[in-house]
């Protein structure tokens, strides 16, 4: 089938047309219209010069794809939404595949039974016949028109054809210079966008610092960042307990907006969290409906010497989280980081100048006015009375650093006691508590229940001996007596074996004194030698009866009632005693005695 051509009058007529046409994308060049309206323009002229009804504009991309532009059709009017879902150029259209490859216009007649264009594109758009026209600019294709008729026959002629190739190779320069001035545009906006956001985050971080450096704590960073970004904010601990959280007033939220359990379990949200490091800082959590979690949290991993320690949280609440959130999210993570091991390393400060203090209290490295005036500054105030408690630790064991085991005992201190932290020192083989007590009740008998508790729950993590409480501190220079007693009583208790019980120096009664004189070994061989004879005549009736007696204080009635026997079949009993000792029983004397025999043995486990 030929094309037909215009006669030459026609022509020249149809040439002025395309000046005329040109001319008015020459205006709207100038004036720097923007590339949608200008694609627009030059569709339209072109659809006029040729005498159809509908044009679409593709232009290539830098990943080299031609994707939609801009769109006029006679009936619908601006359908560039709808061209720009398009693509030409994919595998199966292979008509326009022929334009941008050969750089030359292509003529469809038939586009529903012709072979080279996208079948279910052309049914879509109800085309009949097309012309597709290259854009070329210095040698390269950077676009395709396309021209029809919707729904109509249209026979285009090798004058339409030749018109169309002058039109769009004369458009084709204002083209891509508008393709530039688009690119540069952007660019620039780019650029401002950037530069608006750096000045943003150097303002942000401005400000965070100087709250730091004016003595603001954690919460008050929190805060601070919760402002900044308009948002809630959560700071976590590596267990997702809440240590801090903030949000703006006009959200009216009286509980933070956390992350529970149920979703942190699921297998995406422990996948994003656990993907978290100092290469990847940030990620988003999306909604997890299905476990009930309806907003996005923005998470930035907290690193503090290079260990993981918690979770700073931005929460899709009020405001959709940005781009810019996660920059925020990051210095503030990075500041409270640096808090937070300030804050660490000024506790441990502390902590070892107040162990420091304990251990010169303990070895009275100071005078007592000194000990006095110092301990206000430890929140130790020598004017009340304490007691000293000796935890015996097992070193061998190392699997905890001795910091570690001095910061458990104390913890388990208050927790249990709720009381703060006390002051405590960590010693070979030991742990020295101070613990205060009311001046109302000074009594060990007031702490003793709390002491066995916490002797309980620590020996699930520590290998612990014997728990020793000393007798009452109330002035400094006690405390060096009452260190030295705990020391004495701990070398015994290792030796008699008394395991993990706990004991308080009043219960020791007279062996206090024998443990102070350091002659224990010689007050085991008293004990045995003094109850040999009884112990030896009998089954241990005698000297059960004897012990019991001893424990009475010398009271018959008071025996008999914890033996459960009558009252003269005790008195036949000490009787029995008086005779095979040779000594009476119920003397003064030998109630002493036997007092410190009986103690002796009972603490040596016999």
């Amino acid at each position: 089938m030929t094309v037909s051509a215009d006669p030459p009058s026609t022509l020249v007529s149809r040439e002025r047309e395309v000046i005329a046409a040109f001319a008015q994308v020459t205006t709207e060049a100038i004036t720097d219209a923007k590339l949608e309206d200008l694609l627009t323009l030059v569709g339209r002229r072109l659809c006029a010069l040729l005498g159809v009804t509908r044009c679409s504009v593709y232009l290539r991309h830098g990943n080299g794809r031609y994707r939609g532009a801009a769109g006029y059709c006679q009936e619908a009017g601006d359908i560039t939404q709808a061209v720009k879902r398009q693509e030409s150029g994919f595998d199966g259209d292979r008509f326009s595949q022929e334009v941008i490859t050969t750089r030359q216009p292509v003529v469809i007649r038939d586009a529903l039974n012709d072979p080279r264009p996208h079948h279910r594109t052309m049914a879509h758009w109800d085309v009949r016949a097309m012309l597709g026209v290259p854009l070329v600019f210095d040698d390269e294709v950077i676009g395709v028109i396309f021209v029809d008729s919707r729904g109509r026959d249209h026979e285009f002629t090798a004058d339409d054809i030749e018109l169309a190739t002058l039109f769009a190779r004369l458009s084709a320069l204002f083209i891509s210079q508008a393709m530039l001035n688009t690119r540069l545009r952007r660019q620039a906006a780019e650029i401002a966008r950037n530069n608006s956001t750096l000045a943003y985050l150097a303002d942000v971080h401005k400000r965070l610092t100087n709250a730091v450096l004016e003595g603001a704590n954690i919460g008050r960073v929190v805060g601070l960042l919760s402002e900044l970004s308009a948002k809630p904010v959560v700071l976590y601990n590596n267990d997702f307990d809440v240590l801090a959280w903030a949000a703006p007033e006009a959200l009216r939220m009286d509980a933070p907006p956390i992350i529970s359990a149920k979703v942190r379990n699921t297998a995406s949200v422990r996948a994003t969290l656990a993907e978290l490091s100092v290469n990847t800082p940030s990620a988003v959590v999306p909604a997890q409906l299905a476990v009930g979690l309806g907003r996005r949290h923005l998470m930035c991993r907290m690193v503090i010497e290079g260990k993981p320690s918690g979770f700073l949280g931005i929460v899709e609440v009020g405001r959709s989280l940005e781009s810019i959130d996660a920059n925020i999210a990051e210095r503030g993570a990075t500041v409270l980081a640096l808090q937070m091991l300030s804050e660490r390393r000024q506790i441990e400060t502390e902590g070892q100048a107040r162990d420091d203090y304990l251990s010169d209290l303990l070895r009275s490295g100071r005078d007592k006015e000194h000990l006095v005036r110092r301990g206000p500054q430890f929140g130790i105030d020598l004017t009340n009375p304490h007691v000293l408690v000796r935890f015996t630790v097992d070193d061998a064991q190392g699997q905890m650093s001795a910091s570690a085991i001095q910061s458990l005992v104390t913890r388990t201190f208050s927790a249990v006691m709720s009381i703060p932290a006390p002051p405590a020192v960590r010693l070979p083989g030991a742990v020295i508590v101070m613990v205060r007590l009311s001046h109302d009740n000074p009594d060990v008998d007031a702490i003793r229940t709390d002491v066995s508790t916490i002797a309980d729950r620590l020996a699930g993590q520590l290998s612990l001996g014997t728990t020793v409480i000393s007798g009452v501190c109330r002035v400094p220079t006690d405390f060096p007596h009452a260190h030295r007693e705990l020391r004495d009583i701990g070398s015994i208790a290792r030796s008699f074996d008394w395991g993990t019980r706990v004991v308080s120096l009043d219960d020791l009664g007279l062996f206090r004194v024998v443990v102070s004189s350091g002659h224990v070994k010689e007050a085991l061989h008293f004990a045995h030698s003094y109850v040999a004879a009884v112990r030896d005549h009998d089954d241990g009736t005698l000297l059960a009866t004897w012990r019991a007696f001893v424990a009475a204080d010398g009271k018959v009635q008071a025996t008999a009632q914890a033996l459960d026997v009558h009252e003269n079949t005790i008195r036949y009993r000490l009787g029995r005693i008086r005779e095979i000792c040779r000594q009476d029983p119920t003397s003064l004397d030998s109630l002493l005695s036997a007092k410190m025999a009986f103690q002796v043995l009972e603490l040596s486990g016999e």
